[in-house]
């Protein structure tokens, strides 16, 4: 069995030979799609698209869906060509340098991926590559398809994007270009850990280098974020959106700040129709919206296409109003977070984030959010390696049922850390817009039922430049967030957690968690990595955790009758949320 799409060199044998010894160990062979289902849960979703719907004949649908996850919609309808497609977003423009950006950069649509991953599965496949091949364990060799065109605008004007432009783009990743702003700026640059270079052979081949086994690579290239840029997009900088010119599915027209974005459908675009993920629709645009309000106003009136985060009360109304309106749910990718950093001397007591985490009341938190939420520890609960939702409810802190109990054992830690009731415990707690306000004042509230003369202070990081700053700086006391998983669980472990993480925020640093989380980074068998996983998470939420994973919320999403290809890109490895997705999007009849 080979990995790639057409003309592909890399095999099962050539690919297992490398993971014995630690490159590419992906739990459960899912790199290369071994085992069960690789397709879905109803006869709809087993079929290729295909038919007299005029849908890409080659893409699988909803592949790799399990019905007990939820629900996932297939528009089988009559392909009507062209459109423009509308979407909501909390800002426009974020943090546009790609390795910096949290979430949300514009590269995620202007430029693309060398890979992705299956939603469900983790299977990564290429995408901007043919294939992909462990040579040895401390060499992998990427083909690029030949002629991808870039946008034809100065100072690219449509050149073909060749292997100097990939091999400096990841040696930027991996913080070879710059290590000293890798280290405080970018956010996944310890995914790449033990890569050492990677050189352009010819103008479609790659050389990467290690000096370790790092089976996170090719999970690394398929995060939503990972984006390849033409290496004249580092001169023009990344400060005006309308200069972005790269080689994906939609190319900049028009920007307003704070207000709406849009694109239009690049028409020299690499992929085809048939094989999946070339856009249907002639435009896309993002339009401001935070108000949850005009939101739900927005999408029921037909001004988005889809409404995301559906809450419990907004249903009875939507399926009122939008009765022919499609509903999709399976759990996402992100996880809701409320961290405090460990610079500041109040959160060093162990103690005092131990009582922290046993008042803390996911079930209350969560359940006003929206259904289809997972409880998790440390690490997603998507993950095969990851303890399950059912017993991390179970233990202290967690179970609602026990919830008395843990808020009074909450209070002695408190008390014996010298700060009875919460007195003396003041911090501000930031988070990251105005949509997620809701979820700070929930904590707020939460905590103060514990310790009621704790004294927190809320802020909005409205500029969320600014907020990706802050965090980088580690320049905050505690916040309330949402975080992105990548799909390996090795590659986001080490992000959050080891302390070279990009996105170890809360500045944690423990020698046995190091030792951990590299150890399941080099760990192929996934009962190790099970195993490794679990050490790990009960004994960070043991020591008292600076950073507390709230909730796996889930994508409840609806979207008009006349949507489809949402099925192409679903499931918490898919990111059908990012600006990814809008590529694999096409309009039907109603």
């Amino acid at each position: 069995m080979a990995i790639g799409i057409r003309g592909t060199s890399v095999t099962r044998r050539g690919v297992l030979r490398g993971m014995g010894i630690g490159a590419l160990g992906l739990a459960g062979a899912s790199l290369i799609g071994c085992g069960g289902s690789s397709t879905g849960g109803s006869p709809e979703a087993a079929k290729s698209a295909g038919g007299d719907s005029g849908a890409p004949k080659n893409a699988v649908r909803a592949a790799g869906f399990d019905p007990k996850f939820g629900t996932v919609p297939v528009n089988n309808k009559k392909k009507i060509a062209g459109g423009t497609y509308r979407r909501s977003a909390n800002d426009t423009s974020r943090e546009n340098d790609p390795d910096v950006s949290i979430a949300g950069a514009d590269w995620e649509l202007v430029a693309d991926r060398l890979a992705n991953a299956n939603g469900f599965t983790q299977k990564v496949s290429p995408d901007m590559l043919t294939s992909f091949e462990v040579v040895d364990p401390l060499t992998m060799i990427l083909k690029l398809r030949p002629g991808i065109k870039t946008h034809n605008i100065a100072p690219l004007n449509g050149r073909v994007l060749n292997a100097k432009d990939v091999a400096f783009n990841i040696r930027r990743k991996a913080g070879l270009i710059d290590l000293k702003t890798a280290q405080v700026k970018y956010a996944r640059y310890a995914q790449f850990d033990g890569l050492t270079d990677a050189v352009a052979v010819d103008d479609v081949t790659v050389k990467l280098t290690l000096s370790k086994p790092n089976g996170a690579i090719m999970s690394a290239l398929s995060d939503p974020r990972a984006s390849i840029l033409p290496i004249e997009m580092y001169d023009v900088g990344f400060k005006d959106p309308m200069k972005f010119a790269g080689t994906g599915a939609w190319i900049p027209t028009a920007y307003v700040d704070g207000t709406r974005q849009t694109w239009k459908a690049n028409p020299d675009y690499y992929r085809s129709w048939d094989e999946g993920g070339r856009p249907g629709i002639d435009t896309y645009e993002k339009v401001t919206l935070t108000d949850r309000g005009s939101l739900v106003a927005a999408f029921i009136s037909g001004q988005i296409d889809n409404l995301a985060g559906v809450r419990p009360e907004e249903e009875p109304q939507i399926k009122a109003s939008a009765p022919n309106a499609q509903w999709s749910l399976t759990p996402g990718p992100t996880w809701d977070l409320f961290a405090v950093n460990m610079k500041n001397p109040l959160f060093q007591d162990d103690r005092v984030r131990q009582a922290l985490q046993l008042a803390m009341d996911h079930k209350a938190f969560s359940e006003p959010l929206g259904r289809g939420w997972l409880y998790l520890g440390p690490i997603h609960s998507m993950f095969p390696e990851s303890i399950a939702p059912d017993e991390i409810q179970k233990l202290p802190g967690y179970n609602p049922d026990t919830k008395a109990k843990d808020s009074a054992d909450a209070a002695k830690l408190m008390e014996a850390a010298g700060f009875k009731d919460g007195q003396g415990l003041l911090w501000k707690q930031i988070n990251s817009s105005a949509a997620s306000i809701d979820s700070s004042v929930r904590i707020k509230d939460i905590l103060t039922k514990t310790f009621p003369k704790i004294a927190i202070t809320l802020s909005t990081q409205s500029d969320y430049a600014q907020a990706t700053a802050n965090l980088n700086g580690r320049n905050f006391e505690a916040r309330s967030w949402n975080h992105t998983s990548v799909p390996e669980v090795g590659a986001d472990a080490v992000t959050y957690y080891h302390t070279k993480g990009g996105r170890n925020y809360q500045s944690y640093s423990k020698a046995w968690a190091d030792t951990a989380l590299e150890k399941l980074q080099a760990t192929v068998k996934f009962e190790e990595r099970k195993a490794i996983v679990r050490d790990f998470s009960l004994r960070y939420i043991k020591e008292g955790p600076p950073l507390l994973p709230m909730r796996v919320p889930a994508d409840n999403v609806a979207m008009h009758s006349h949507v489809a290809g949402n099925d192409l890109v679903i499931g918490p490895w898919a990111y059908n949320s990012y600006g990814v997705s809008p590529r694999f999007v096409w309009f039907t009849e109603k």
